[in-house]
């Protein structure tokens, strides 16, 4: 990475990133420039509303991703302020601190991409919390993966007519997904003991794509737990299907429903008429091949055999 393609600070041999003006909406931070390590995002660096008006600059609306390296210390605040593009952040865990309002404004954020560094402080919920839209969540150690969906949530100013002050209320089980961390860690179990709120607050297709996920790549996943997104699954099987076949990429979920979840012959029907109704051909052959070796017909018996 050359030094042009950013505009930078060193303070004690580290470097501080300022301003970048690497071509295209993408941008990934490298973890040394000339030698010294990168490790910190100065405050305003992506953002246009910074007072430093260089020409050519990523920033604002023209960011659409940022990848960091595990280097990153500290983000400055506002340091990604009115990014209204920004759909994905990928980065280690290890991040110290993150400056006040530092994803203000960065509405299109779904996709977070986290490395956990084990036995280190965790920012996975500091920046959940600024970014209250639904998150998608790959949450990975370099053993393990678990994808996490953390809904939305909302605060609310309700006046309390009677004392004249204004109280704070939080809407949306997004805030009680964001709660399951013990001293910046997260507990597995109490994500999972959500589920119940999710289920009675979220949109079926939300609830949908936690169950999945979570079946899918099972990192921390008991088997109580697993028996409820197995069981929520069979009960929404037919909108299961059509889920699976609408926002999976590859046939994971038809074959997690079809060879975990079906267990009647009535089921795997529902299935069926979710692809035929999705006119997804491949899916369809793929049922139908795999209803005749889960539920063979009996075969007829000759009359003419003794």
């Amino acid at each position: 990475m050359k030094q042009k393609d950013f505009k930078i600070e060193i303070i004690e041999d580290q470097v501080h990133i300022l301003r970048c003006f690497i071509f295209g909406g993408g941008v990934v931070i490298p973890r040394e420039i000339d030698g010294k390590q990168v490790t910190q995002i100065a405050p305003y660096a992506f953002s246009a509303h910074s007072e430093d008006k260089d020409p050519g600059a990523v920033c604002g609306e023209v960011l659409t991703e940022i990848i960091l390296p595990d280097t990153i210390e500290r983000i400055g605040r506002y340091a990604f302020y009115g990014c209204e593009n920004l759909e994905s952040i990928t980065f280690y865990s290890n991040i110290k601190d993150i400056g006040a309002g530092a994803f203000t404004g960065c509405h299109k954020v779904r996709n977070l991409d986290v490395t956990i560094v084990n036995g280190m402080r965790s920012c996975l919920r500091e920046l959940l919390m600024e970014l209250r839209e639904e998150q998608h969540v790959r949450y990975h150690d370099g053993e393990d993966e678990a994808r996490l969906v953390f809904p939305e949530f909302f605060e609310e100013a309700v006046e309390n007519t009677p004392a004249r002050i204004l109280e704070t209320h939080t809407h949306g089980s997004g805030i009680l997904y964001r709660n399951c961390f013990v001293q910046t860690n997260l507990q597995f179990a109490l994500y999972d003991g959500r589920f119940p709120w999710a289920r009675e607050n979220e949109h079926l297709e939300t609830v949908l794509r936690i169950a999945f996920e979570r079946l899918l790549y099972p990192m921390g996943l008991g088997e109580e737990a697993k028996g409820k997104y197995m069981e929520f699954l069979k009960e929404h099987l037919k909108e299961a299907g059509i889920w699976a076949l609408q926002k999976c990429d590859d046939r994971k979920c038809i074959e997690l429903l079809s060879e975990h979840v079906v267990t009647q012959k009535e089921e795997l029907k529902e299935l069926l008429e979710a692809a035929e109704q999705e006119k997804s051909i491949e899916t369809v052959s793929y049922l139908m091949d795999y209803k005749h070796r889960k539920f063979p017909e009996a075969k007829k018996a000759d009359p003419f055999e003794l």
